[in-house]
C-alpha cells in the first residue's frame, strides 16, 4: 500500500515563510520497461504484453512505491527490483500488523457486548469457515468476515465496470449493495436469481465464482457458469436491472400471443386433477385417434426426420408393439374422407413392459398427430411413467419414452429457461440408460436379444442421444454431466466414419471433452484452448462454414448438421464470453472471437428458419401453409435443430454490448468507426487479431442478418413463425433489444461528443472521471428508457400487424 510521506518537523508550518508549492508528480502507471522504450503499455499485472510478448523475467511497476524514483533510476536498464520489493514488503508487514490490532480491538468489542458468541464452536477453524462457505444473499447484507483469514473487503467497482469481479451479481454499481437481480428469460414472468459467492477483489477468478439460484413461488433452480443466466449476471446489476424491464416487455408480447392461441403446453399441475374413475390407461382411450390413424402416423413417423435423425426406435418393433397393445374395436365408421376407420376399443398391459409402449405411441402422436392440443389424459399418464423409479421399470422401451418426452418438450419449444424442464428429465434418461447398461459393449451385453430390445444399432444410437442429452442440458443449465468420465470411457465415441451419428458420436468426443475441463476442480480451464478444439472439430466436419452462414448456400447442406453445429457455436461463444467476465487480461483476439462467433451463430440460426420455410414451401400445397395456428413441418423441426443457440446469441450479444457502452474502456470510442468497420466475415472461425472489429460496424451487421427474417418477401414465414411462442420470445428479444441498445448508444455517443472524449488520452484519464462519464452515459440512457418503457408494447416491440394480413 503506498503511503503519504510523514512530515517528523516539530515546528508548525506558519513558523516558515510560504514557499513555492511543489507541483504534484503524475502516477506512473505504465511499466518501467514499456516507458524506456517509449511502447504503448497496456498495464495489465503481473505483467503487461510487452513485456509477455517478449518473454522477460520481471515486469516492474512503479505505482505502488511510496517514495520517488529519478529518470535516472526509473530508466536505468536494471532497476533495483530487490529494493523495490523489499520496501513493498515492509509496508505490507506494517500494514497487516496494524489490520491485526484493528481486527482484535473490533473482536474484543464484539465480545463484551454479545458475551461468548464469538467463542462458539472451534476458533482454530473460525477463519475456514469463513472462506468455504457463503449462504445465498438476496438483500443488502454481505458474508460476515471471521478474523484472522478473512480477506479485505472488495473495492467498488466503477459504475458501469461489469465485467470483473468473482461476483456474479455485483458487478457493476447500481446505486444498491443488493445482490438479488430480477429478470425473466423464459418470458413468463419476474424471476429473483439470488447471487451466491460474494466477491473478492476484482481480478482473475474461477469459474466456479459464476452461479445464480432462481426462486419462483419458493421453488428453487441453480445455475452454474455456463447458463446464460449466470453470465449475464455477471454483466453487472445495472444491465440486469434494465434486462428485467426489457423481459417485461417481451412477456407483454408473449401474453398478447396467449391471448390468440392460448396457454403452453406443458405437463403441469393441472393434469394431476383427474376426478373421473378407473384406471389411467382407460382414460386416454377417448382421446385416441382412430386405430387405423395411428397406424398411419407411426408410419409417417419413420419416414420424418424426427426418426431419421434419430434413429434410436427399431420400426418393425414399435410396429409390432403397436399391434399387441391397441386393440381396435369391430365397428368402422367412415369419415370425411369416406374411408373406414375403427376406434380403439381397448389397450393392452399384460405384462409391465406395455406401460411404456403405450407411452411410445402417445408421443409419437403428440409429436406429428396432435402437435400443440396435447389430451391432458395423455401428459396424466406420462407424468405417471416417468414417476416409476423402481428396478420394476428398467425395460429398453422407458428409456426410449424418456427421450421422446424429451423430443417433444424440445420441438414444441418447452424446455424452459435455461433447460430447466428438462434437467430431472434428463436426469432419469442417464440413469435408467446407465442401468440398462447401454454405457457398455451393448454388442456383448445383448447380443442375441434383437427380438425382445429391438436391433441393437437403435440401442447403441439411443445411447448417443443420451450422451447428447446429459451434455446439452447440462452446459444450458450450468453444472457437471450425469454421466461421467468414471462411468463412460469417452475415447469409444471417436471414429472415422461418415454419416450424421458419426458426426453426433465426434460431437459428443470433443463436447463432453470440454465439459470435463470447465467442471474440473483441479486445474483452471484453460478456455481458449477449448475453443481451438471446437473449431477444429467444425473445420474437420463440416463444409466450409460458408454454407452455414450464406443464405445462397445454406440449401446444400444436410440440416442434421445444424443438430450439431447450434451447440458447438454455443460453446464457443459462451467461452469467449466466460473468459470476458473471469480473466484479467484480454486479448484483441478474444475479443474480436465473441464478436465473430455471436455473428456466426445468428447467422446460422436466422438462414435455418430460412431453409426450412423454404423446404415447407416446396413440400406443402399452398393452402397448408395458410393454416394459422401450428408451425409447418420444417419451421417445426427447426425449434429443434436450433435449441437454445438464438436465445443465447442474443443474450449474450446484448451482454457485452451493455457492457461496452456503460464501460469506458480504454481505447473504445463508439463515437467513431475505428477498427474493421464492415464487420468480419462469415466465411470462417479466423479471428482478426492486429485490429478492433468496428463496435458500430459490429452491430449494423448483427442488424442486417436478423433483418432477413423481416423483409416483405418473407412476410408469409413472418406470419407463421407468429404461431410458435418460441420464435414470438425470439423475435420480441431482437426487436426490444435492437431498440433498447440503440437508445443506448446514442446515449454513449453524446457523452463521447459533449465532452470531447475522442481527443483525450483515455488511459492517463483518473478513475474518478471514467466513473462520472460511465454514470453520466447511464443517467442519459435510463432517462430515454424509461420513455420507451412507458410506450405501448405493440408499438415499442414492431409492428406485428402484419402478421395478420392475408
Amino acid at each position: 500500500m503506498a503511503r503519504e510521506p510523514v512530515n517528523h518537523s516539530s515546528k508548525s508550518a506558519g513558523d516558515h515563510p510560504p514557499t513555492t508549492k511543489k507541483r504534484r508528480r503524475k502516477t506512473i502507471k505504465s511499466c518501467t520497461f514499456c516507458r524506456q522504450r517509449k511502447l504503448k503499455c497496456d498495464q495489465q499485472k503481473p505483467m503487461c504484453g510487452a513485456c509477455a510478448a517478449r518473454k522477460l523475467p520481471e515486469c516492474v511497476y512503479t505505482d505502488g512505491f511510496n517514495f520517488q524514483l529519478t529518470s535516472d533510476e526509473l530508466f536505468s536498464k536494471q532497476p533495483n527490483v530487490t529494493l523495490l520489493r523489499r520496501i513493498r514488503e515492509l509496508e505490507e508487514a506494517l500494514d497487516r500488523a496494524t489490520l491485526e490490532d484493528d481486527t482484535v480491538a473490533e473482536t474484543e468489542g464484539a465480545n463484551c457486548s454479545s458475551g461468548n458468541s464469538g467463542n462458539s464452536g472451534d476458533s482454530g477453524n473460525s477463519g475456514k469457515s469463513g472462506n468455504s462457505s457463503y449462504s445465498a444473499h438476496s438483500g443488502n447484507s454481505a458474508p460476515t468476515s471471521h478474523s484472522g483469514n478473512s480477506a479485505p473487503s472488495a473495492p467498488s467497482a466503477p459504475s458501469g465496470h461489469s465485467g470483473h469481479s468473482s461476483n456474479c451479481g455485483t458487478l457493476g454499481d447500481t446505486g444498491s449493495s443488493s445482490n438479488t437481480s430480477n429478470w425473466c428469460p423464459d418470458g413468463h414472468s419476474d424471476i429473483p436469481a439470488s447471487v451466491l459467492n460474494p466477491g473478492e477483489v476484482l481480478g482473475k477468478k474461477d469459474l466456479t465464482d459464476f452461479y445464480v439460484l432462481r426462486e419462483k413461488d419458493g421453488r428453487h433452480i441453480y445455475y452454474g457458469p455456463t447458463s446464460i443466466r449466470a453470465v449475464i449476471t455477471a454483466s453487472g446489476d445495472r444491465f440486469v436491472a434494465e434486462y428485467v424491464k426489457v423481459w417485461r416487455k417481451v412477456k407483454s408480447e408473449l401474453d398478447a400471443w396467449k391471448n390468440v392461441h392460448g396457454g403452453l403446453i406443458t405437463m403441469d399441475y393441472s393434469s394431476l386433477e383427474y376426478a373421473g374413475s378407473g384406471s389411467l390407461i382407460n382414460s386416454i382411450l377417448p382421446d385416441l385417434p382412430p386405430y387405423e390413424t395411428i397406424e398411419s402416423r407411426l408410419l409417417e413417423f419413420f419416414d420424418d426426420p424426427l426418426h431419421t435423425y434419430y434413429q434410436f426406435l427399431d420400426k418393425d418393433k414399435v410396429l409390432r408393439d403397436f399391434s399387441r397393445c391397441f386393440v381396435p374395436g369391430y365397428i368402422a365408421a367412415k369419415g370425411n374422407d369416406n374411408v373406414p376407420r375403427r376406434q380403439v376399443a381397448m389397450v393392452l398391459t399384460e405384462d409391465k413392459k406395455m406401460f411404456f409402449i403405450i407411452g411410445i405411441v402417445l408421443m409419437i402422436l403428440s409429436l406429428l398427430h396432435y402437435k400443440k392440443n396435447i389430451p391432458t389424459s395423455f401428459q396424466r399418464l406420462s407424468i405417471s411413467l416417468l414417476g416409476f423409479t423402481t428396478a420394476k421399470s428398467l425395460y429398453v422401451e422407458r428409456a426410449q419414452f424418456l427421450l421422446l418426452v424429451y423430443m417433444v418438450r424440445v420441438y414444441n419449444g418447452l424446455s424452459g429457461s435455461g433447460c430447466s424442464h428438462l434437467v430431472s428429465l434428463s436426469t432419469l434418461l442417464c440413469s435408467t440408460s446407465m442401468s440398462l447398461g447401454l454405457h457398455k459393449d451393448i454388442d456383448q451385453l445383448y447380443a442375441h436379444q434383437s427380438a425382445e430390445v429391438g436391433s441393437l444399432t437403435s440401442l447403441k444410437n439411443l445411447w448417443y442421444w443420451t450422451l447428447f442429452v446429459d451434455l446439452n442440458v447440462s452446459f444450458d443449465i450450468g453444472s457437471p454431466m450425469a454421466i461421467s468420465s468414471a462411468h463412460y470411457d469417452d475415447s469409444r465415441l471417436v471414429t472415422f466414419d461418415r454419416g450424421r451419428i458419426a458426426l453426433l458420436r465426434n460431437f459428443l468426443f470433443v463436447g463432453r471433452k470440454c465439459m470435463h475441463a470447465i467442471f474440473d476442480t483441479v486445474h483452471r480451464p484453460p478456455m481458449m484452448t477449448l475453443v481451438s478444439q471446437l473449431t477444429d472439430f467444425i473445420e474437420g466436419s463440416f463444409k466450409p462454414l460458408k454454407y452455414y452462414t450464406d443464405s445462397s448456400l445454406i440449401s446444400e447442406v444436410d440440416l442434421f448438421d445444424i443438430m450439431i453445429l447450434s451447440p458447438t457455436m454455443a460453446m464457443i461463444t459462451n467461452f469467449y464470453d466466460l473468459t470476458r467476465v473471469s480473466e484479467e487480461t484480454i486479448t484483441i483476439s478474444i475479443k474480436n472471437g465473441f464478436f465473430k462467433s455471436m455473428l456466426i451463430g445468428t447467422a446460422i440460426s436466422v438462414n435455418t428458419i430460412l431453409r426450412c420455410y423454404a423446404l415447407d414451401e416446396e413440400r406443402l400445397p399452398s393452402s397448408h401453409l395458410q393454416q394459422s395456428n401450428i408451425l409447418t413441418p420444417s419451421l417445426n423441426l427447426c425449434v429443434l435443430l436450433l435449441g437454445s443457440l438464438p436465445t443465447r446469441m442474443l443474450t449474450e450479444l446484448y451482454g457485452l454490448l451493455f457492457y461496452k457502452i456503460t464501460l469506458f474502456e480504454k481505447g473504445l470510442i463508439v463515437s467513431m468507426d475505428e477498427g474493421i468497420v464492415d464487420g468480419p466475415s462469415l466465411d470462417d472461425l479466423s479471428v482478426p487479431d492486429g485490429l478492433f472489429l468496428s463496435f458500430r460496424g459490429s452491430f449494423t451487421k448483427f442488424c442486417s442478418i436478423f433483418d432477413e427474417l423481416w423483409k416483405p418477401e418473407h412476410a408469409k414465414m413472418t406470419r407463421m413463425l407468429w404461431n410458435s411462442h418460441y420464435y414470438v420470445i425470439m423475435m420480441a428479444l431482437e426487436r426490444v433489444n435492437r431498440t433498447v441498445f440503440q437508445v443506448g448508444l446514442d446515449s454513449r455517443t453524446r457523452v463521447e461528443v459533449t465532452h470531447n472524449w475522442p481527443s483525450v488520452g483515455n488511459e492517463e484519464v483518473p478513475d474518478d472521471v471514467v466513473k462520472m462519464l460511465a454514470d453520466e452515459v447511464w443517467n442519459s440512457y435510463s432517462n430515454g428508457f424509461t420513455d420507451l418503457i412507458e410506450m405501448d408494447a405493440g408499438d415499442f416491440i414492431t409492428d406485428f400487424d402484419m402478421l395478420t394480413e392475408e
